[in-house]
């Protein structure tokens, strides 16, 4: 059944309110109707037909006059596209979830991923959160006395694992790292252990050495968050700002992308090259 941009209507509507959400994976490729995984953009016949599971696959739509939809039969003026989607390899961060991204693993524990803050005082915070009336300017001011919070917990109340500053490294682009034993003594039992197991470590292994310049800043790839994300307990969730029921904080880490239809990027075509 192919979509409608407008039906015209026997009686007036009246909109209640507005949700702005994450798609998460599973979102995205129920959206979709084609999984794209050639490179190729034409078929390799010199007809210049569109590759199929291609970038141009006529499934998402058509941007030409004298072709059709292959999902929906309709023609360039009628057809209102189809979206597909494209599966990464490895997760990534998204650039513009990753303020975000950094804030929550300063709240939660990067070992049990639970929100560092004591019991009774999650169960405070939990009723302010789920107030109906709440509005958005209250509940950014909730996000941020949660953050402060939980900023100054240098130790995990549930597993007792140590937790240090987390922040965008200034080595690279989208990287973030965690400084464990920021608030430690370079004297500290526990220190001097694990430098010591790095020097073993960059001794046997040259490579490793090269890649790494401290033992005590750990980066944590996309990964390792997203995982770390998905072990997040559901009643913790209201104290990151985010409604369980609609999205979660791995969502924020893209592990697929979805591929617009044809008739919202139109092809360019030439004798030399092809684009989209």
């Amino acid at each position: 059944m192919p979509k409608e941009q407008y039906r015209e209507t026997d009686f007036g509507r009246k909109i209640s309110h507005v949700t702005f959400n994450v798609d998460s994976a599973s979102d995205i490729q129920q959206a979709a109707h084609i999984r794209v995984i050639t490179k190729n953009l034409y078929a390799q016949d010199g007809q210049r037909v569109p590759a199929a599971y291609g970038v141009l696959d006529r499934r998402m739509g058509t941007n030409q006059k004298n072709a059709n939809c292959d999902t929906c039969g309709l023609g360039l003026a009628e057809c209102v596209g189809h979206y597909g989607y494209i599966e990464l390899a490895l997760p990534v961060f998204h650039v513009g979830y990753f303020r975000s991204i950094i804030t929550i693993l300063q709240t939660i524990c990067k070992e049990c991923s639970k929100v560092m803050l004591q019991e009774n005082v999650k169960r405070s915070f939990r009723r302010k959160f789920m107030n109906p009336e709440l509005s958005y300017l209250h509940k950014k001011a909730l996000r941020a006395a949660v953050l402060k919070k939980a900023k100054t917990c240098t130790k995990c109340p549930y597993c007792e694992s140590l937790n240090g500053i987390v922040k965008k490294s200034s080595a690279g682009i989208l990287k973030i790292i965690h400084d464990k034993y920021r608030n430690k003594k370079p004297t500290d039992p526990l220190v001097q252990k694990v430098l010591h197991e790095f020097h073993e470590a960059k001794e046997s292994n040259k490579e490793l050495a090269a890649m790494i310049n401290s033992g005590l800043i750990i980066e944590l790839s996309p990964l390792q968050v997203m995982n770390l994300f998905r072990r997040i307990p559901d009643e913790d969730i209201p104290l990151l700002g985010m409604n369980v029921k609609i999205s979660r904080p791995e969502d924020l880490i893209l592990t697929r992308m979805p591929v617009p239809p044809l008739c919202i990027r139109p092809s360019v075509v030439s004798d030399i090259k092809a684009g989209t």
